[in-house]
């Protein structure tokens, strides 16, 4: 079983140094697990009400590190694991320039660079970026169209109805090439099945509902196989958190969750330690518990 470990928020255990992800990094491949993963955020807003998946967990000030730059510092002290987002905020960055940033991620990591996309729910960042929000889907389709020519041809055109261009290189391109994995986070429906079956490598469902998960597989499968594609899709997700009698997240009850989460169609598990860590010295033994899930 691949398990990647979602570092978000691990570092204010170390009084907020950001350079406390490269120890952490380093103890998470020694224990063999699959990945780490980063969240995104370029800006904050005040409406943090319009969070569509319950509470916002930090306030507006909270800082929100640069991922990919980060991935860059973690790939430079790691050698074997693999980077991810968890997830990009895409249409925020130019395709050209996140085709550019990524092939360089993944030269510097030799390959294990692995993209979690999606559009984000904060229009604005959107406006802060000069983005339309409403435009958000066309950009988002648009920008990773665009990336997966620059990472297969050179020159290449595009002629799409946000972006256009004619006879570009854009090098070096990734170790990995076009077949660097994409996972999106988004909704499952059937056109966004049938989208992600044509260029992408899997899904990352936001919410931990076995229901939820089982049918958002079954549509993505289906669509895997109307576009002749021989893989299975990746399926990574969280499983669903487990308190105890008191309320308090609980990590064996969680990871009890596994087997139905594995059975409903997961592929993957990705693992945020933050839910169950209390203090600096919580981490490694948490780490450590986690890691029983790569024997699945």
């Amino acid at each position: 079983m691949k398990v990647i470990v979602g570092l978000f928020g691990l570092h204010n255990f170390h009084d907020g140094d950001i350079n406390s992800y490269i120890e952490i990094s380093q103890s998470i491949e020694e224990m063999g697990f699959h990945g780490i993963s980063l969240t995104d955020h370029v800006v904050m807003g005040k409406n943090l009400h319009k969070y569509p998946f319950g509470s916002f967990p930090l306030p507006s000030e909270a800082p929100w590190y640069e991922p990919l730059t980060i991935l860059t510092m973690i790939a430079s002290h790691t050698q074997h694991l693999h980077l991810a987002t968890a997830v990009l905020i895409t249409p925020l960055r130019n395709p050209a320039l996140l085709a550019k940033t990524s092939a360089t991620i993944d030269s510097i990591s030799r390959g294990r660079l692995e993209l979690g996309v999606g559009m984000g729910w904060q229009e604005e960042e959107y406006l802060t970026a000069g983005v339309p929000f409403e435009k958000r889907a066309e950009i988002f389709w648009e920008t990773l169209e665009i990336c997966q020519l620059l990472w297969r041809e050179s020159p290449a055109s595009y002629n799409g109805n946000i972006y256009q261009f004619d006879d570009i290189w854009c090098q070096p391109q990734p170790v990995q090439g076009a077949d660097l994995p994409l996972l999106f986070g988004l909704k499952m429906t059937a056109s966004n099945a049938q989208k992600i079956a044509q260029i992408g490598h899997g899904w990352i469902p936001i919410k931990t509902d076995e229901e939820f998960i089982s049918s958002g597989s079954e549509l993505l499968s289906k669509a895997f196989k109307e576009n002749n594609k021989d893989e299975t899709p990746r399926i990574r997700g969280q499983l669903p958190t487990q308190l105890d009698d008191s309320g308090i997240p609980n990590l064996e009850l969680t990871l009890k969750q596994a087997e139905k989460s594995i059975a409903s169609g997961l592929t993957e598990i990705e693992i945020f330690p933050i839910n169950f860590v209390r203090s600096k010295d919580d981490i490694v033994p948490v780490l450590k518990t986690i890691s029983e899930l790569t024997n699945l």
